[in-house]
């Protein structure tokens, strides 16, 4: 079985700074979902081409987009990244910034959810760590 941790982390520097998405989302089976709540789009994404999409539409309008991620394991097969995103848009060269949550659930060693929260407080309490 994986440490859910490292996996992450793997799949993480694959997809931010290794330019390499698709491998990053290759592992994930086909009943993984992917919620961010309020999207416009709808909330739950299943599998990893809905992943692979979801991606390529986030980070279309960034340029010079650089991410950064904290993960602390949580509540048994949880774990909590707190993401940091800066870059300028594509159009308006003007620049932002976002910090966000994420709660990954695993199962048997594998990634079966990941849910984005604007809230840590709330993501924390999500993971199992407040």
């Amino acid at each position: 079985m994986s440490d859910p941790i490292s996996v992450l982390d793997r799949g993480y520097q694959m997809m931010w700074r290794e330019g390499r998405a698709d491998d990053a989302v290759r592992g994930l089976g086909e009943d993984f979902e992917w919620v961010v709540p309020g999207h416009p789009e709808g909330d739950l994404r299943l599998g990893p081409e809905s992943v692979f999409e979801f991606f390529r539409e986030w980070t279309e309008p960034w340029e010079g987009l650089v991410v950064d991620w904290e993960l602390e394991q949580g509540a048994p097969e949880r774990v909590l990244a707190i993401i940091h995103m800066h870059g300028r848009g594509r159009a308006s060269g003007v620049p932002a910034e976002m910090h966000f949550s994420q709660v990954w659930t695993f199962r048997d060693g594998r990634a079966v959810r990941m849910e984005l929260y604007w809230d840590n407080g709330e993501a924390r309490r999500a993971a199992g760590l407040a």
